[in-house]
């Protein structure tokens, strides 16, 4: 057991839309800066550096489709080293679970 946690109901805060967004790389020496960049961003909740179409990819949650466009644009766009991007709006969340043992 590594810990435990609080579970937030985020659309009780307002936050209804999740998006999965895969990201390319100039090249992967920005990779570390990237990541570093990627963490400052508050609505980043998960980063994953994955083989296949994609370099990284991320879970971001934000207030509305609206809200993930100011995110995308001015904070994920911007960061040098990303060349370009692919985003997925979970429209639902079937279930969540950790693995049982």
């Amino acid at each position: 057991i590594e810990g435990y946690e609080m579970k937030i109901n985020h659309q009780s805060l307002g936050l209804n839309t999740t998006a999965f967004v895969g990201l390319y790389l100039d090249s992967f020496a920005v990779l570390l800066s990237v990541v570093k960049r990627l963490k400052e961003i508050n609505e980043v909740l998960e980063c994953h550096y994955t083989t296949g179409k994609f370099t990284i990819f991320i879970k971001i949650l934000c207030k509305n489709n609206e809200d993930l466009m100011k995110v995308l644009d001015a904070k994920v766009k911007v960061i040098k080293g990303v060349s370009k991007f692919e985003s997925m709006i979970s429209l639902d969340t079937s279930f969540l679970r950790q693995i049982h043992i």
